[in-house]
């Protein structure tokens, strides 16, 4: 296995409580392109198929100091036993990687998430970075970790909480909305 691939496996499973690992995926497409998570959730219409999560990661290294490691969704059927995307466009000789932990990430801040996809992560020059598209440019950030929270902290709305009060003049309990 190549050294960055390595390092990714290694430094992401640093941070996570599921076993993470190269799976072998077949793809059938017939979603849309760039819409990984939409492509999979449509097809838990079907019984016994399940949403996975994880990540692409290039085929090949361009420059033996960079690779990108994509967050992706895609499926898994429980009677065969084997995971398919439907997402259109994958790069021949993509290397699956299943994430169990972006999916319970995901599931449990579902309510404060603004994307189901987290920041892509970029290996270059023996250091790891988040990295994501936006208004026509790319932003980069050093990523000293990589865990679940750095990877979706840009789509993760603050936690609101809430307390139970007691006025000292009334009986009467108010909810009240800490930030």
């Amino acid at each position: 296995m190549e050294s960055s691939l390595l390092q990714f496996l290694t430094r992401r499973q640093l941070c996570c409580k599921s076993v993470i690992g190269v799976v072998c995926v077949e793809g059938i497409g017939g979603g849309a392109v760039n819409d990984c998570f939409s492509n999979s959730y449509n097809q838990l219409r079907q019984q016994w198929v399940t949403i996975v999560s994880g990540w692409l990661a290039e085929p090949r290294q361009h420059s033996q100091a960079q690779r990108q490691f994509t967050q992706h969704w895609w499926n898994f059927d429980e009677r065969t036993r084997g995971h398919f995307d439907t997402t259109p466009e994958i790069e021949e000789g993509a290397i699956y990687i299943l994430d169990r932990d972006i999916a319970l990430f995901a599931a449990d801040n579902n309510e404060r998430l603004s994307s189901c996809v987290s920041r892509s992560v970029l290996y270059w020059s023996g250091g790891f970075y988040t990295m994501e598209y936006a208004s026509n440019r790319y932003d980069l950030q050093a990523a000293p970790d990589l865990s679940t929270e750095r990877l979706f902290a840009s789509f993760l709305r603050p936690k609101t909480h809430f307390a139970l009060h007691e006025p000292a003049s009334q009986s009467n309990l108010a909810v009240g909305l800490i930030h």
